[in-house]
């Protein structure tokens, strides 16, 4: 959607004036300024002339369209329905899809699968299995039924024999497959494969793909263990500064070339120093490792808990698959314990894709609105939106920070109230004449 107020902040971030913006775009100063007031629509010539002679892209000028106006977005059963379509494999259906809520605003893409093709035995290597090329999103999966997950890790193909309840995560462009598990009572197996962008979204896309692989590359950091990505993570760091680690050394007398032969990680007391040197948050100096590619969540070896407490159940959490990499990223089967409407309310700073895994109706209420979800009914909350849920039940989660977690999150804090609502619709020039 056109935004006139991005306008104001190309020209702010420009330090264009309204004189200067039309002298540049070749249109009158009263057009700029009605675009401005919102007087007039900010037409896409326009656009299109500012991103050819600007440093700026189109993407500049857009904002998201909220679709989730209540704070929320319901998909429901019969919706889902009319979204089915049979994808083939080597000519035979291999999957029934439906959708799930998916919002404009949220990094979910869940879908409901059903596995069409039924096999005899647990080989990786069936004939049967039709393996795909992976995915650009990462992929976190709820298995109903008796399903097998197929995917390739080291060049070596695998299966895990999953059922109701278990639930695996898979990284970027890990190839993988599903079938149904025969079984006497001929059920076919469904998984749902909730796919999300995380910090590595397709704004960070377009920027890499600029750069292009040889330039990108160079960037990766080695994370093969603790004090591999340890090293290499302070390298990066170094570089960025133009520092070496001997002018380090003659300004700090600490050898960090030595400590890095003996292959060790520095004592807390150096890092503090490294970290003070480079003007470093402590946390930054020590990057994630033992990244997983696959890791696969069995449903009898969850942690499971009652909220808000053992006194007062009104809620079964019960965690699923969730990896220290993506620490905003959490996967949950939500058990509702209370028939009647309580006070247990849920604030989540993330998005949440909610899906009703049971057979009965549950009740919501949503910063104050009250709903309801049907079985197989599906919903997007937005974050930071106060949430009851009540009437026994069993909900699906996964809760994803999107942009705003991490560092962004951190950023964000560091800006106060009032300029924080300035960062949001303010619509001024940056100086007053």
């Amino acid at each position: 959607m056109v935004s006139n107020i991005k306008l104001r902040k190309v020209l702010n971030d420009l330090k264009r004036r309204p004189e200067d913006a039309a002298k540049d775009l070749k249109i009158s100063v009263t057009k700029i300024n009605n675009i401005l007031s919102n007087k007039s629509k900010l037409d896409f010539k326009t656009i299109s002339r500012a991103v050819k002679i600007w440093p700026i892209n189109y993407g500049d000028f857009f904002s998201f369209y909220d679709d989730a106006k209540l704070g929320f977005k319901i998909m429901r059963h019969n919706e889902s329905e009319k979204s089915k379509r049979i994808m083939k494999r080597g000519g035979k259906p291999y999957y029934l899809y439906k959708d799930t809520v998916m919002s404009k605003l949220s990094p979910f893409r869940p879908e409901l699968i059903t596995e069409l093709e039924v096999v005899a035995n647990d080989s990786p290597k069936n004939s049967k299995v039709r393996f795909n090329n992976g995915h650009f999103l990462h992929q976190f999966t709820y298995f109903i039924g008796p399903v097998n997950f197929y995917y390739i890790e080291k060049n070596r193909k695998k299966v895990a024999k999953m059922n109701t309840g278990d639930s695996m995560y898979i990284s970027p462009y890990v190839c993988h497959s599903f079938t149904t598990r025969k079984n006497k009572k001929k059920l076919l197996g469904k998984i749902l494969a909730l796919t999300y962008s995380d910090k590595l979204d397709n704004e960070t896309l377009n920027e890499i793909t600029a750069l292009g692989f040889n330039i990108t590359k160079k960037y990766k950091i080695n994370l093969k263990d603790h004090k591999t990505a340890f090293w290499s993570n302070i390298e990066n760091f170094f570089k960025n500064s133009s520092i070496t680690f001997k002018e380090f050394k003659r300004n700090t007398s600490i050898d960090l070339d030595k400590i890095k032969k003996s292959k060790k990680i520095p004592s807390e007391k150096i890092i503090k120093k490294i970290s003070h040197n480079l003007k470093l948050n402590y946390r930054d100096l020590f990057p994630p490792n033992n990244t997983l590619e696959v890791k696969i969540q069995k449903y009898s070896n969850c942690k499971n808990w009652f909220y808000p407490s053992m006194k007062k159940k009104d809620y079964l959490f019960k965690e699923l698959t969730n990896i220290p990499q993506l620490p905003f990223s959490r996967g949950y089967e939500l058990t509702l314990l209370n028939e009647k409407k309580h006070k247990s309310f849920l604030d989540v700073p993330s998005h949440q894709y909610i899906y009703n895994l049971g057979t009965t109706k549950i009740n919501f209420i949503i910063n104050g609105k009250k709903g309801y979800l049907n079985p197989s009914d599906s919903i997007y909350i937005k974050p930071n939106n106060k949430h009851i849920f009540y009437k026994k039940g069993k909900l699906l989660i996964l809760r994803l920070g999107g942009r705003i977690s991490g560092d962004s999150l951190y950023q964000l804090s560091m800006i106060s109230e009032k300029n924080l609502k300035k960062t949001i619709d303010d619509n001024r020039p940056w100086f007053n004449k």
